[in-house]
């Protein structure tokens, strides 16, 4: 399958060369993490729960986040397959998440590991980054 951007990119610039797919890619995580459950009405299960909220323990919190953003990328991230987050040494120590999504993405029909860093901000964004940025 060829690598796309989104429709608006392709139109700009025209098909994207692979590395525009990494940020493309990037960029709608970026925004696909940000977005808060139930905050899109046509679709409900479409966005995460507050991952500032700390009822559970730590452990919990960080279980429970890596498993909601696996399951999400999974659901509305086509473009990227065994999708697996991890958390970022020092993340623990810290009260700032930070975490790896390690997954493959089809370049010319072969799969390609492709490593995306984020971090949720003070204001409750989700900033992500290619691993090479």
């Amino acid at each position: 399958m060829p690598e796309h951007g989104s429709l608006f990119e392709r139109l700009e610039c025209g098909a994207s060369p692979p590395e525009g797919g990494a940020a493309s890619i990037a960029a709608h995580l970026g925004k696909m993490l940000s977005t808060r459950a139930g905050s899109v009405k046509t679709l409900p299960d479409y966005g995460l729960p507050d991952l500032n909220d700390m009822r559970l323990s730590l452990h919990e919190s960080l279980s429970q986040s890596r498993l909601h953003i696996e399951r999400f990328i999974q659901a509305y991230e086509p473009r990227l397959t065994n999708a697996r987050v991890r958390l970022l040494p020092g993340a623990r120590e810290s009260l700032e998440l930070a975490f790896a999504i390690e997954a493959e993405r089809a370049i010319d029909g072969i799969l390609q590991p492709v490593v995306f860093h984020a971090r949720l901000t003070d204001a409750g964004r989700v900033e992500v980054f290619t691993d090479d940025a």
